[in-house]
This record gives structure tokens, sequence and C-alpha cells, in this order.
């Protein structure tokens, strides 16, 4: 049996610790379960161009890098300031993931999401927001979440707590959010 050196033992000692920050570092967005937590930190990201890669699907990842230049920032949130409150407004779940509606109050107005997360990679797959008023104005209306399709005869009213809910294909928010259908 061959012995390691020192700087042998230390260089797998932190690529091992590298690894494991890495790893972390990408099952952030999917560890936190609270929607109103993931946008703060997404708008914290697209204020500042440090968008995570790994928060992102790779469509939506093109989309912010097509939009904003490849910087990650939009102008239009760092004028509005750091967020001081989320509420989330509602949720509307798709075969493959929830698609929640939020509003995001800053310190200089309000800005309304939607945002969509894949229960499958779970990345951010949809992405979506508009400005509003001023904090001293009243606060944005939610933004309507497109509803799925009824139920059919025949089709099980209540699935298993553990089974997404059964929409149709073309369903108005499946046609909205294919990404998550």
């Amino acid at each position: 049996m061959q012995m390691m050196s020192k700087g042998s033992i230390r260089f797998l000692i932190a690529a091992v610790l590298a690894c494991l920050l890495q790893t972390q570092g990408t099952r952030t967005a999917a560890a936190q379960a609270d929607p109103r937590q993931i946008l703060t930190a997404v708008i914290q990201q697209l204020q500042t161009g440090t968008p995570n890669w790994s928060w992102y699907g790779p469509q939506l990842w093109q989309t912010i890098a097509m939009q904003t230049g490849n910087s990650g920032v939009y102008p239009q949130l760092v004028q509005l300031g750091q967020v001081t409150n989320v509420v989330l407004n509602g949720q509307t779940q798709l075969p493959a993931g929830p698609v929640y509606s939020l509003v995001a109050q800053h310190q200089q107005g309000v800005s309304t999401w939607l945002l969509g997360i894949s229960l499958y990679t779970n990345r951010i797959e949809y992405a979506n927001f508009n400005i509003g008023s001023t904090p001293q104005s009243l606060p944005a209306p939610p933004v309507p979440l497109p509803q799925t399709a009824a139920p059919t005869p025949g089709s099980v009213p209540n699935p298993p707590a553990n089974a997404p809910p059964q929409t149709s294909g073309t369903s108005e928010a499946c046609r909205r959010f294919p990404n998550l259908c």
C-alpha cells in the first residue's frame, strides 16, 4: 500500500469539501419550501447580477441572460429597492409542479410575480414579474392564476395526497406553463 503525502491528503480533503459545498449550494432553492423566501432570494439575485444557475431551468436561464444582456440584472428591480415583505396570493398545482402568485413589497414600490417550480428538477422553470405601484398606495392586486381543467366523469376527484393532481394537457394552465405539464 502506498502512503499519501500531506499535500495529497490536503488536496483530497479540499476537493471533498469543495464538492460538498457545491452540492449544498445547488440544493438551496429546492430545500426552501416557502415560495416567499425563494422569491426574496430570486429578486436579490436579479438586482445584484448574481443569479445562481442551479436554481433556474435552462430555458428560463437563457431568457434571463437574453433580457439582461448577460448581466443578470433587471434595472426595474434595482430601482424598486430591497424587498421588505412578500405575500403569497395563490397557487395552482400543475402536473410537474406548482405555480405561485406572489406580491413583493419593496422599499420603492411593488412587484407582482408568477413563479413555477418543477417537482422533477427542483428548479424554477417559469418566472414572470410586473412592476406595480409605490408603497404608499394600495397593494398590487393578485396576479390571476389560470384554472386547471375540470375533472372528467369517471375521474378520481380526490387523488392520493402524494400524487400530483390530474390536469388536461390542454388546460389553460398547461398552455400557459407548458414546462410544468
